[in-house]
C-alpha cells in the first residue's frame, strides 16, 4: 500500500490535471487539505513538496500556493509525475508520447548509423533468432531504441527515454500482443539492419520514420487496447 503522502499527492494531481484549481489560482491551505484527506499537516507538506518539485505548484512561506502554468512551464519531471500517480493515463498524453517519438526516433537512428553503424548492426542481427511471443519482442525493442539513442552521441535522447520506460513498457507490452504488429516489427528490423550493414544513414532515418508513424496510426486505431492500457478513462 502507498504510503499516505503519495496517496495525497495522487488525489492532487488528478485533481490539478482536470484544472481543479485552474492555473493561477490558489490551493487549499495546509490545514484544509490535511482536514479533506484526514491526514496531518506534515503529510500534506510533504506532498506538496512533491508537487512543488514536479513543477505543479509554487509553495512559499507565509503565502498561498499557486498552481502553475505546468502546461506551459514544466518539464520532463511533470510527465514523470503524471505517470507515477493517474491511472488510467490519459489517452491524448499517450499518442503525444508517440508523436514525439516520430521526430525523436529517425534522428537517433540516423546518427547511430553514422557513428557506429557495426555495433548498430550486430544489435540487430539478433532479431533474427528472436522468439515471436510478446514479452521477447518488447524487451529487443526496448534495447534497440535504447543502443540508438546512446549510439547517437546526443546524452539527452537515452534520458528522455529513462523517464517514460515505465509508460513505453505498458504501451509495447499491449501492442505487441498483436501478431500483426510484431510482424511489421520484425520487417521494420530487417529493413533497418540492411540499412546499418551498408552504413546508409538516411536510409536508416526514413524507414525508421515510417515505422513509428505506422506504430502510431496503429495505437489510435484500436481503442479497445488503449481501454485495456488503462490509457482510457
Amino acid at each position: 500500500m502507498k504510503r499516505t503522502h503519495e496517496m495525497v499527492e495522487k488525489a492532487l494531481v488528478g485533481g490539478l490535471l482536470k484544472g481543479e484549481p485552474k492555473p493561477g489560482c490558489h490551493l487549499e491551505s495546509e490545514r484544509d487539505l490535511a482536514a479533506r484527506f484526514s491526514v496531518s499537516r506534515a503529510t500534506v507538506r510533504e506532498a506538496l513538496l512533491k508537487l512543488q518539485n514536479s513543477g505543479w505548484i509554487s509553495v512559499k512561506e507565509r503565502h498561498a500556493t499557486v498552481v502553475n502554468d505546468f502546461w506551459a512551464h514544466g518539464d520532463l519531471e511533470l510527465l514523470s509525475s503524471i505517470t507515477r500517480n493517474i491511472d488510467p493515463f490519459p489517452f491524448d498524453l499517450a499518442s503525444h508520447l508517440l508523436e514525439l517519438r516520430i521526430q525523436l526516433a529517425p534522428d537517433y537512428a540516423r546518427r547511430a548509423v553514422e557513428n557506429d553503424a557495426t555495433q548498430l548492426a550486430q544489435c540487430l542481427g539478433s532479431s533474427v533468432k528472436l522468439r515471436n511471443c510478446s514479452s521477447t519482442i518488447e524487451r529487443f525493442d526496448w534495447q534497440l531504441h535504447m543502443t540508438m539513442a546512446v549510439l547517437s552521441g546526443n546524452k539527452i535522447y537515452p534520458l528522455i527515454m529513462n523517464s517514460f520506460a515505465d509508460l513505453y513498457a505498458r504501451l509495447r507490452g499491449e501492442f505487441f500482443s498483436n501478431d500483426e504488429h510484431r510482424t511489421q516489427a520484425r520487417i521494420f528490423y530487417r529493413d533497418l539492419s540492411q540499412a546499418a550493414c551498408v552504413g546508409n544513414a538516411d536510409q536508416a532515418e526514413s524507414i525508421t520514420r515510417a515505422a513509428m508513424k505506422l506504430r502510431l496510426e496503429n495505437f489510435k486505431r484500436q481503442p479497445a487496447v488503449a481501454a485495456s492500457l488503462g490509457l482510457i478513462g
